[in-house]
């Protein structure tokens, strides 16, 4: 061995060097969050060959060590399994959160102090029981008054404040959108460079690799997300099935209100505004469609805020709307109609607890506000000339202390709940539902207040019966809260208004603690695969620090390994007497 053995020893100190500085680099990055553990794997350098023209075997001499590669250390499989599982955590976790809003919106979070909205139907039903005592007392009547106001201002309260949510989470869709778009951004950029420096195949990009592997395992908590590697490090990133991202651009995703609302649908404006996500879709971890914060929160948001009229379950539809008739043989726009009832409460009244709870909630305060009213306003429907009119029935109605009657308890805005109108000479009180505006005017929660002659008069609550008898009138008002008219969602058996209250807050409650059993055993488990993961990718220190001694070690019998040949080439120099 000759001069070329001091190349070898050459080798040695070189490959050392470096893998000691990929050690240090590896320690300095312990803690750093996204970071992956780089592995040096040493391989032979070229062989000469001796011996050529020999009848033997042909020989060969090595040329030393060089670094092979190094590696970026991760397990694709674990990734893939982490991802899918942290999307689907997202996925459960916004909507238990959207049920612990609800909860405590509706102050039934406080079991101790009782200041849920039940405490608010037992005070209104208290006061009516008072009433009932002593209808003509004005200490009774104003209890009643000021219950009503209370009642229906925690009503509104309420509405307002899941309403208010909901447009939060429209403002959370629009704005994880947005961060959406940035990573396609980011994703390109990323592998535009990962692509130009590992072309050659003499070098990886390693911090470059684990800042897109940090944006894929964000872009996975929002979105199911496949993807897959190209021969040039260049990652193809798919949403739902649709190209996202490449090394040449990626296809934005897009916020576009639906029709008639300020609630947005999120659209592909690359492939013909496609939704990217559909609420008919069924929701089940066997097919992979729980999966995605962003899912979770267009779930948990609905497409439209609701009112009583759309809490009850619709009876499907036939999908040919050319032939399709009903009894009142409108034909084609009733089957549009009803079609559209029943979009809306398949597609966002039955799957979103949050669109669910403001619908049945808006249709408890209503119906509970209609019956109240009709027991002071009670109707019946004539027929007259042909056409049939709902006007107040005079015969049953009480009346004011003033012999007043046809005023209700509870008003609807700008308007009037009947119109003096005069048919064939006889004056009826005809049931108007126009507004001042021209519109249809409804007992939704948000049109609904305490009348506002009763609230600076309690004598003009009608308690009074035509005979005089105001206990009867009273005790309708009680019996009321006894009637079971009510149905929750699909149910077949009817229920009072408490009990459809508290139905409806168990459901929600059960709701709750499905999402929370789903997001609880994500967390576990995106966090045991995430842990595995570390094994792989993460820094040990100790086995840093094993490797560093065994690199050091290295780099001193290479620097060895050279005085040994710097001696020999000596000693043969001096013993041949060259000068």
């Amino acid at each position: 061995m000759g001069m070329a053995g001091l190349y070898v020893g050459l080798s040695g100190l070189q490959t050392s060097s470096n893998s000691l500085n990929t050690t240090a680099n590896n320690l300095a990055n312990v803690n750093t969050s996204g970071y992956v553990r780089q592995q040096v794997v040493n391989g032979d350098k070229s062989y000469n060959f001796v011996g050529t023209t020999a009848a033997t075997t042909t020989g060969q001499k090595g040329l030393g060590v060089s670094i092979a590669k190094i590696n970026h250390v991760r397990d694709m499989f674990l990734d893939a399994a982490y991802r899918k599982e942290y999307g689907r955590q997202g996925f459960y976790d916004k909507l238990y959160d959207s049920v612990l809003e609800i909860e405590t919106q509706m102050g039934e979070t406080d079991y101790i102090t009782g200041i849920g909205f039940q405490k608010n139907i037992s005070d209104f039903l208290q006061s009516i029981n008072e009433v009932a005592k002593t209808p003509g007392d004005n200490t009774a009547r104003s209890a009643l008054v000021q219950s009503a106001v209370q009642f229906i201002d925690s009503a509104q309260t309420i509405y307002k404040g899941l309403v208010n949510y909901q447009s939060n989470l429209n403002a959370e869709i629009k704005t994880t959108v947005g961060r959406i778009n940035e990573i396609g951004s980011q994703l390109v950029t990323l592998n535009r460079n990962i692509s130009k420096i590992e072309t050659g195949g003499y070098e990886t990009a390693s911090n470059l690799r684990d800042q897109r592997d940090m944006l894929l395992d964000e872009l996975s908590s929002y979105c199911k997300i496949t993807y897959n590697e190209g021969d040039n490090g260049s990652v193809e990133v798919y949403i739902e099935g649709n190209k996202f991202a490449d090394e040449m651009s990626y296809n934005s995703l897009q916020c576009k209100a639906f029709q008639g609302t300020d609630l947005v649908d999120i659209v592909w404006p690359a492939f013909n505004e496609e939704s990217l996500y559909s609420y008919s879709e069924v929701i089940a971890t066997s097919k992979n469609t729980d999966i995605g914060g962003l899912k979770g929160l267009f779930i948990a948001r609905g497409a439209s805020t609701p009112t009583y009229e759309h809490a009850d379950m619709k009876e499907p539809v036939p999908d040919d709307y050319i032939t399709a008739q009903y009894p009142d043989g409108t034909g084609n726009p009733e089957y549009l109609r009803r079609k559209n009832e029943y979009d809306l409460y398949t597609q966002s009244v039955d799957t979103s607890a949050l669109v669910n709870t403001i619908a049945n909630f808006d249709k408890l305060i209503s119906s509970m506000v209609q019956e109240i009213n009709n027991v002071f306003c009670p109707e019946k429907v004539i027929t007259i000339g042909g056409k049939e009119y709902t006007v107040l029935d005079t015969d049953k109605a009480p009346t004011t202390t003033d012999g007043e009657y046809g005023i209700e308890l509870f008003t609807r805005d700008f308007c009037d709940r009947y119109t003096v109108t005069n048919i064939n000479g006889t004056d009826y009180y005809v049931r108007n539902n126009i507004n001042t505006f021209g519109n249809n005017s409804a007992y939704t929660i948000m049109n609904i207040s305490v009348n506002k002659d009763i609230v600076q008069d309690y004598s003009k609550i009608p308690l009074s019966g035509n005979g005089g008898d105001a206990y009867n009138t009273a005790k309708e008002l009680v019996d009321v809260f006894s009637k079971k008219i009510m149905r929750y969602n699909d149910s077949f058996d009817g229920m009072t208004f408490e009990e459809f209250y508290e139905s409806m807050i168990n459901d929600v409650a059960n709701t709750g603690k499905i999402y929370n059993s789903m997001s609880t055993n994500e967390t576990t488990l995106a966090s045991q695969l995430d842990n595995q993961r570390q094994q792989v990718m993460g820094v040990a220190s100790d086995e840093e620090l094993s490797n560093m001694i065994k690199f050091q070690q290295a780099y001193n019998a290479s620097s060895r390994f050279i005085n040994v040949i710097d001696d020999m080439i000596q000693t043969l120099i001096n013993n041949l007497g060259v000068r």
